[in-house]
């Protein structure tokens, strides 16, 4: 089995020998791997070029962000991805194995399996999304969370602005299809995630609205999440959609994550369901 490996050492867990640990695994195991080690000035050309190497499985250590890249520039013709869990959430790790185990067990165990699977994810204009996207000014909090990530203390004054943040005036109202019919509603703050479904044709994103009144309800509806799915907290709806169109009314953009990336989202965005968008080879901890 000829393997191809992307290794980020800058993701938050991956360690600066994280090359020469799966180079010591896999020779353990007789198979063969070309690594590509993306740098800070290199990173999306080192990306874009596993696209140019041959092979039966792209191993990828990092984090949401990078597996994301990876899976985006492959698509569903590409060759399979093993995501080994390098980051801090690693949501798309646990999407694809079922669990987040240690890395060499999804690594092992992926490819003793050797079952590639589709994996669904949603088009956000050109960019495909694997786990979830948030929009409204609440989500503007995510700039102050880079800002801690890269060590830039002092510029948290600058960066989170509370009364703007903290701004509960309805923005974004949405409208879309699902097989049952037409979609809409309004929010301060919106999520949508896709399915973690693979075998879903239609209705693929789930669609999470909330429009809280006050800071009080914020909080009543944060700490109700924490021990309730959002599907079945009080104050959230929660729809299911093939794809949605979001209007911000006067404002041109909103502030936004992509699987846990900060964006900004323009007015009149579309998201739609992809439900087959990359391919992917997972341990099967389930």
């Amino acid at each position: 089995m000829q393997l191809t490996a992307i290794v980020n050492s800058l993701s938050g867990s991956v360690p600066n020998d994280g090359e020469q640990q799966i180079q010591r695994l896999l020779d353990e195991h007789g198979w063969p791997c070309r690594f590509l080690t993306p740098q800070p000035d290199n990173f999306n050309q080192v990306i874009q070029s596993c696209a140019d190497h041959e092979c039966d499985a792209v191993i990828v250590w990092g984090g949401d962000g990078t597996v994301s890249s990876v899976l985006q520039c492959l698509g569903a013709d590409g060759p399979p991805v093993i995501p080994l869990p390098g980051g801090t959430m690693n949501m798309l790790h646990q999407r694809v194995h079922g669990a987040v185990a240690d890395w060499q067990t999804c690594l092992v165990e992926s490819i003793l399996r050797r079952r590639p699977e589709y994996l669904p994810a949603a088009r956000v204009h050109e960019h495909l999304m694997f786990v979830a996207a948030l929009t409204g000014r609440l989500v503007g909090l995510a700039k102050a969370r880079e800002a801690v990530r890269a060590g830039a203390i002092g510029e948290l004054p600058q960066v989170l602005d509370i009364g703007e943040t903290l701004n509960l005036e309805t923005a974004i109202q949405f409208s879309g299809t699902s097989s049952l019919g037409e979609v809409s509603g309004e929010a301060t703050t919106l999520g949508v995630f896709v399915t973690e479904d693979r075998r879903k044709p239609k209705d693929g994103l789930d669609i999470v609205a909330t429009d809280p009144e006050t800071i009080g309800d914020l909080m009543r509806i944060g700490l109700q999440a924490l021990v309730n799915p959002l599907t079945r907290t009080e104050g959230v709806l929660h729809q299911e959609a093939e794809n949605i169109v979001l209007d911000f009314g006067s404002l041109n953009s909103l502030p936004g994550t992509i699987d846990g990336e900060p964006t900004e989202f323009e007015s009149g965005m579309t998201i739609s369901y992809v439900p087959e968008a990359a391919r992917v080879m997972g341990a099967g901890l389930s």
